[in-house]
């Protein structure tokens, strides 16, 4: 066996075992990143994979095929919902499944009934490569990117891309496949042979070699980074969502008052409508996965001076910079609508999450919790009044109109 390809063939499945060992190691010190176990399966299927095709288990050459597709499938499925679940997002969708479901039933079909070995190498790395692709798609759609981030996106990209030009290339020259085939002996022990040996086999073990690697060191330097951070900040972070917790919420407002250079200043409070409901019906996962998502969608109506915290179960608060009350509620209005559009992962098509906000002006004669009570008080009663609505406090009159996106409100008076 070890000749056939040479010794050299097995340092990629050596080296998957070691960087899924290291993902395991890391997962069981931090469960609460099921990323990473998802990233120690990934390469775990790969060195299974490889060494299935490698020493030939099981024996059967069909079965060894069908085998080592499915742990390659599996192994890119597993990467993907790593890779968007460590961004609060879902990876494998009704798309990804069906393309692996298809690639699987092609290469049944064209060996255990059409056997055509030139087609299944074609359809599996094809396969694959728009499999990858189109993951990388939905990455890159994700609000927020780190630089580790994007070196991983620029990396899947790559990943995926690069199975295209590499079958092309090395098929075409590899006519010792083609002559074993067209001689009818696919399947054969001496095509096996031939396979192993072909420039299409030596290359395809080398590219995926240093695919591993690469994404392995990216994938590491994510999670240590994740874990760098989350010490950083001192337990001021809510570990679900990657938002301040109610700690670090007032931790980071000390910086705003509502005299100061910032001025003026307003608080969001912000609560998940039926929020039990979504729990009891789909599961705490899904539940988990819609706080993420709304998280998300929140980021992206603050910036760097407005703090963003979840202080507890599905409330939200946002204190913004610069902002009367108008402009606060045309923030909250901005999020409650995209909130009610957007499509939440985990839910089933139809399923609408909405959520209901209070907002108040911090006065410059009283503390920020008692702001933040007014603001939660008008959350009951915009849940009062209907749910999936804003309550604004009322005033006879604002300070200099502002709002959330650095540009005049219209208007200086709700």
């Amino acid at each position: 066996m070890m000749s056939e390809g040479g010794i050299y063939l097995y340092t990629g499945p050596a080296f998957a075992l070691i960087v899924a060992a290291t993902f395991f190691g890391a997962w069981l010190s931090q469960r609460q990143r099921g990323y990473v176990l998802l990233f120690a399966i990934t390469f775990l299927a790969f060195a299974l994979a490889s060494l299935s095709q490698m020493l030939r288990l099981p024996y059967d050459y069909g079965s060894n095929a069908m085998v080592s597709a499915i742990l390659y499938t599996f192994a890119i499925l597993a990467l993907v919902e790593g890779v968007m679940l460590r961004r609060g997002a879902v990876g494998v969708d009704a798309v990804l499944v069906g393309l692996a479901g298809a690639i699987i039933v092609l290469l049944y079909y064209y060996y255990f009934f059409d056997r055509d070995l030139i087609m299944r190498i074609y359809i599996q790395n094809f396969g694959y490569g728009i499999m990858i692709v189109f993951a990388s798609i939905k990455l890159a759609r994700l609000s927020n990117p780190k630089i580790i981030d994007q070196i991983i996106l620029v990396l899947l990209i790559l990943f995926g891309l690069h199975f295209f030009p590499r079958t092309l290339l090395t098929m075409n020259s590899s006519e010792v496949i083609r002559e074993y085939v067209r001689a009818g002996l696919d399947n054969a022990p001496a095509l096996a042979r031939a396979l192993r040996t072909s420039m299409f086999w030596q290359v395809l073990n080398f590219t995926l070699l240093i695919s591993a690697f690469l994404m392995a060191m990216a994938l590491l330097a994510a999670v240590a980074m994740d874990v760098i951070e989350d010490l950083s900040r001192e337990g001021g972070i809510d570990a679900l969502t990657g938002l301040a917790n109610r700690r670090g919420f007032h931790r980071r407002s000390k910086g705003l008052r509502p005299d100061g250079p910032l001025a003026p200043v307003s608080v969001v409070y912000c609560d998940i409508d039926r929020f039990k409901a979504i729990n009891d019906t789909y599961g705490h996962p899904v539940g988990d996965r819609v706080l993420q998502h709304f998280a998300r969608l929140a980021e992206q109506e603050v910036r760097a001076e407005d703090v963003l915290s979840r202080i507890g179960g599905e409330e939200f608060v946002m204190l913004l910079a610069r902002a009367n009350r108008a402009g606060a509620a045309q923030l909250a209005e901005r999020l409650r609508s995209e909130t009610e559009l957007t499509r939440f992962p985990g839910l089933p098509a139809g399923a609408t999450v909405t959520a209901s906000f209070g907002v108040a002006q911090w006065r410059p004669d009283e503390e920020l919790t008692e702001a933040m009570q007014r603001a939660d008080s008008l959350v009951y009663a915009a849940k009062r009044a209907g749910r999936n609505r804003v309550a604004v406090e009322a005033a006879e009159a604002d300070p200099a109109p502002a709002d959330p996106t650095g540009e005049a409100s219209e208007g200086g008076a709700d």
